[in-house]
């Protein structure tokens, strides 16, 4: 039986190993900042992923499984991208989750497997007790480069959540690693479909593959440990300290955050962010960040989007307000993510929300009553 450690590491083997430890130190490097595990989920199984694929290309130096591990390995590759889209549109919001329907992206990776089956089955590509022959292993290349474009493609649809990011003051870190992570898995998903044309060879493929997610990891790696908090929200909830255990300089900045809350409102402004409130301040974000976690028991951008929807509630109760002015109002860069904050906070959309809290002595209201009785 072939040994893992046997022999002289190859170039290409020493690259995977470097890319594995690098995902090892940024699993660790969330892992030891989360407090809310399902916010950093998507985080935490991209890079688990993508550290899977550095030790699968290594394991390939075990040729009696060699099948096995390509075909996970291309498994590996088709779900980065996939997780990209997910990854990238958490980012860019700042927090919280995508949609739930925008998780159905996952599936296209088991749904390649199960084509490329059903075609070998068709077709008779491979021969018997030959499980991924190489026209066969051309195909999955192929549909998987599909299902990667797709994912790709779809976050062209997002175009304006990332314009809004970039003009942000504050967004600039999250806007390169978004950009970052795009650009790595779109090249990705070409060496995979140039590999599906016989353009390439696989050890060209894979040498390729290796040196691009190396360099995104580098690259990711260093903005993460750049930037802190993380541009991924990790935590809407409080940390184990308490009140008590902020100084005194601390518990004026949380009174003063109080005030520009309640009184000056200056969350109305559009794209305000944290770098702006802790300009305000004159603190720096990483205090501003623990001083709202600790005072209020959650992150910089949920405060400021629960005030917003606070005051979107009741401007909601004057029907005659178009929603759209209500999101600019209140100071949301888009309906969509106005939708989506509010959606977050009360579970309702703004219209919902509206239909369901229209007071009595409203005419649309009573117009809609009468007419069901008329009915």
């Amino acid at each position: 039986m072939p040994s893992i450690f046997e022999n002289t590491f190859s170039v290409i083997e020493w690259l995977a190993i470097t890319g594995f430890a690098q995902c090892v130190l940024i699993i660790v490097h969330i892992v030891f900042r989360v407090r809310d595990w399902k916010q950093a989920s998507l985080a935490l199984a991209y890079f688990f992923v993508l550290g899977l694929a550095f030790a699968l290309q290594f394991s390939m130096r075990l040729h009696d499984y060699d099948q096995g591990i390509q075909l996970a390995l291309w498994f590996m590759r088709v779900l980065g991208p996939l997780l990209c889209y997910l990854l990238v549109l958490q980012i860019a919001k700042g927090a919280g989750l995508p949609e739930g329907r925008q998780f159905l992206f996952l599936t296209l990776a088991p749904l390649s497997l199960l084509a490329g089956v059903v075609i070998d089955k068709t077709a008779g590509i491979c021969t018997a007790g030959d499980t991924l022959c190489p026209s066969l292993f051309l195909w999955l290349q192929w549909l998987g480069a599909i299902a990667g474009g797709l994912a790709m493609l779809a976050l062209w649809g997002h175009k304006n959540l990332f314009s809004t990011l970039r003009s942000a003051r504050s967004g600039m870190e999250r806007y390169w690693l978004v950009m970052v992570l795009i650009v790595a898995n779109a090249g990705a998903v070409g060496i995979m479909f140039l590999r599906s044309m016989n353009s390439l060879d696989q050890p060209t493929a894979d040498t390729l593959l290796v040196v691009l997610g190396l360099s995104f990891v580098y690259l990711a790696s260093t903005m993460l440990f750049r930037v802190f908090p993380s541009p991924v929200q990790l935590s809407d909830k409080p940390t184990r300290f308490t009140r008590q255990t902020m100084t005194a300089e601390e518990k004026e900045i949380a009174a003063k955050v109080k005030k520009l809350m309640e009184v000056d409102k200056l969350y109305h402004e559009q794209a305000f962010s944290r770098a702006d409130l802790a300009r305000e301040l004159q603190v720096s974000e990483n205090t501003l960040s623990r001083v709202i976690n600790v005072a209020f028991g959650k992150s910089v951008p949920r405060l400021l989007n629960e005030f917003r929807v606070g005051d979107a509630k009741r401007m909601l109760m004057s029907p005659e307000i178009p929603i759209q002015v209500v999101a600019s109002e209140v100071g949301f860069n888009s309906l969509a993510s106005f939708n989506r904050a509010f959606r977050d906070v009360t579970s309702l959309t703004p219209t919902q929300y509206r239909q369901a809290n229209m007071t009595e002595d409203d005419p649309q209201k009573q117009n809609r009553t009468s007419g069901a009785a008329k009915d």
